[in-house]
């Protein structure tokens, strides 16, 4: 699939998702729309009709690729970024004599829509470590009016240490949400400062310093 997320701005009522068959078999796919928001620390997906796709069903055969264009059928937002998902889901084959599972894939592709006038979207974020009793979490809040890609979440001593505490794409924090994340069982801080990367920067922006020596 590609892109693996797109952005609207304003100006914009539409844009391309393209999908790709690299198998040998052809693949039948569901594409649909979900308004994205977050709420008690977790994501919540609910259908929608602010944006639509065309064709909602597909077919691909083997080596080939289909566009599915994604509309706008709304306004563009007044002052904060909006949040949606579409969701590709493949649909299973009657594997007829062929004995064995048929594993289906979903996959789930951030689509954001620009403000009116395509004013400047950002996150503004504040971040806590919490030693919950099931082990170390990391808490974001995001004041600003634009989303937040948090990914690779990394612990730095204050003599050059660096560890590793979450690999890869973490998750998003919303514009007006608090999301958390834990962190492996025995993570410390004491003496140094954890550090992410945000919507893919190529630095690492700061997220918890520890002052206190623990």
């Amino acid at each position: 699939m590609s892109p693996i997320g797109l952005r609207l701005p304003s100006t914009a009522q539409a844009d391309a998702l393209w999908l790709t068959n690299t198998g040998s078999e052809p693949v039948h796919a569901q594409v649909r729309v979900f308004q994205w928001s977050q709420a008690d620390g977790k994501d919540v997906l609910e259908a929608s009709r602010d944006l639509v796709v065309s064709p909602p069903m597909v077919t691909i055969a083997p080596g080939d690729r289909q566009m599915v264009r994604v509309i706008r059928q709304v306004p563009a937002p007044t002052a904060t970024e909006a949040s949606y998902r579409v969701i590709v889901d493949e649909l299973p084959i009657d594997a007829g004599d062929h004995a064995g599972l048929k594993f289906v894939l979903r996959y789930s592709v951030p689509v954001f829509l620009t403000p009116a006038g395509d004013p400047s979207v950002r996150s503004a974020l504040h971040a806590s470590w919490e030693d919950a009793p099931d082990g170390p979490m990391l808490r974001v809040s995001n004041a600003g009016n634009g989303h937040a890609q948090i990914a690779d979440v990394v612990w730095h001593g204050a003599k050059g240490q660096r560890t590793v505490l979450l690999a890869g794409l973490v998750g998003y924090a919303l514009p007006g949400s608090t999301m958390s994340w834990h962190l492996p069982q025995g993570a410390t801080r004491a003496g140094g400062a954890v550090k992410a990367t945000i919507n893919g920067e190529t630095s690492e922006s700061t997220l918890v310093v520890d002052t206190d020596g623990r």
